[in-house]
């Protein structure tokens, strides 16, 4: 089952390890996750940056996601609210979509797609530390093959 290695103290995360979220999503390194948002313009940037690569109209008061693998119980905030992925990887009782035997499914393979679809393009439209902050840790095609 998904496991969060991070303790929360405050609202402030520390991270014994890199977190990547059931679908591979690297956590850890994603802008919007609590432990990088430091300041309104952390969210503005995520906000307005998210809406010139994805088209997502996000307000930045509501950049802040606690990631899929914090218990429900937590009541967590979740930028992607209800996750089909995140629900079909607790049912399966695994760690993330790459250890499925139904590895890649159409879900997976659409998640994947919303992102890669874009990365070549914004080479060209982002700033180098744009794309490290906005497209990188969204590419998780190698790390679901590698498991």
């Amino acid at each position: 089952m998904c496991m969060e290695e991070q303790m929360y103290d405050d609202n402030k995360v520390t991270r014994s390890e890199d977190i990547r979220a059931c679908c591979g999503f690297h956590c850890s390194q994603c802008p919007a996750y609590i432990g990088n948002i430091k300041s309104e313009e952390d969210r503005n940037r995520v906000s307005e940056t998210w809406h010139k690569i994805y088209g997502l109209e996000i307000p930045a008061e509501a950049i802040r996601c606690d990631g899929c693998l914090k218990p429900d119980s937590e009541n967590p905030f979740r930028i992607g609210g209800d996750c089909g992925m995140r629900n079909c990887v607790q049912d399966r009782k695994i760690a993330h979509c790459g250890e499925c035997n139904e590895f890649p499914c159409d879900r997976i393979e659409q998640h994947m797609a919303s992102v890669e679809s874009v990365a070549p393009g914004c080479r060209d439209t982002l700033t180098p530390d744009e794309f490290k902050d906005f497209i990188e840790p969204y590419l998780c095609r190698e790390f679901m093959k590698m498991t």
